[in-house]
């Protein structure tokens, strides 16, 4: 994946997509979590950061309890 720091791996079975994100990490990896990118049509694929924990507020997503994300929550449950 693009953006990746130098010898940073994702683990191939950990890779889940969600409207225009991307998600995984790297099970062998010790670390703060998950890699999140993002699609724009203008960039392709980025990487939106590193961590443990997202806030789906933080990143412009909606609540739909009908389709919620896989790798962030909201601050206000």
């Amino acid at each position: 994946m693009p953006g990746l720091p130098h010898g940073d791996r994702i683990t191939p079975d950990t890779v889940g997509c969600w409207r225009g994100w991307a998600f995984g990490w790297n099970r062998d990896q010790q670390g703060d979590g998950m890699y999140l990118f993002r699609y724009t049509a203008s960039q392709g694929w980025r990487i939106h950061g590193q961590g443990s924990a997202f806030d789906c507020g933080d990143l412009g997503i909606e609540k739909d309890p009908d389709d919620p994300p896989p790798f962030c929550s909201w601050r206000n449950g």
